[in-house]
């Protein structure tokens, strides 16, 4: 009983360090812990959520952008424009923040008056060090957030599990690029498509790669032309809009990752 006790003030001493730098433990009990992720990952949702920013994000279903960390100038192009369809259906870009498709992404999102959800798996609070993210957590742009130890580093094994947060809070997620039987992109979308996690799209056209005809025959809505994204998403499941802050333009703010920086 005395070792419980003294692990219970161990844990309220690190919850409130973390609430102080601006970081809130979230569980399935918390109001804006995502409902998506208990009915699409039952009982694959984690337990706990890290997460610097307006939580209210969460209650919007997002649309998710992956891909390749190597990507092509075409594929580059086209996660930057579907990106921008974010502002104009008033839900946030939904993406993992690592280098390549997730970043450009995610900065074209915020450069175009978006909101981003940011889903980590690498460290949050080195991720909240950076004076870009922090402007944009505060004018109400961007939430960060990790199932992980928010001081943990990046690992593969915590992208994989990662992944499949990005599809639960998406009403739907484009791979813009994937190799075939390889690498996070490729594990996540398999596992979107074989498990329902969530519904995926697969750009079939310029800058795509050589796994995305395979997840197009797994399952996958093949698309080749990026108007059909917006289809898609007005054809979706209802998602509702969170009464946040007004949006600053990305100009204003500067780009929220250092793509040179990044894993």
């Amino acid at each position: 009983m005395a070792a419980l006790v003294d692990r219970a003030t161990a844990l309220a001493f690190e919850l409130e360090r973390l609430e102080h730098s601006g970081v809130r433990a979230l569980t399935p009990f918390d109001e804006h812990y995502p409902k998506n992720w208990t009915q699409r990952l039952g009982p694959k949702a984690p337990p706990l959520l890290y997460a610097a920013g307006p939580v209210e994000l969460l209650d919007t279903a997002g649309l998710g952008v992956v891909g390749s960390r190597d990507v092509s100038p075409s594929g580059a192009e086209v996660a930057i424009a579907a990106a921008k369809c974010v502002s104009r259906h008033s839900i946030p870009l939904v993406s993992g923040g690592a280098r390549g498709v997730d970043q450009l992404a995610m900065n074209s999102a915020f450069d175009s008056g978006g909101a981003v959800i940011g889903l980590l798996a690498d460290s949050l609070s080195r991720r909240l060090a950076k004076s870009d993210v922090r402007a944009a957590i505060h004018s109400g742009q961007a939430l960060m957030c990790t199932p992980y130890n928010p001081d943990a580093g990046f690992s593969a094994g915590n992208a994989m599990g990662r992944n499949k947060l990005i599809y639960a809070q998406s009403t739907l997620t484009l791979v813009v690029a994937t190799d075939e039987g390889k690498g996070g992109t490729w594990s996540g979308g398999t596992e979107a498509l074989d498990h329902k996690f969530g519904r995926v799209a697969v750009w079939r056209g310029p800058g795509e790669g050589p796994g995305n005809e395979v997840l197009e025959r797994r399952g996958a809505v093949p698309i080749s032309d990026l108007d059909d994204l917006g289809h898609l998403l007005d054809d979706g499941d209802a998602v509702t809009t969170p009464d946040t802050a007004p949006l600053v333009s990305g100009a204003e703010q500067g780009v929220l990752f250092d793509v040179a920086a990044a894993n």
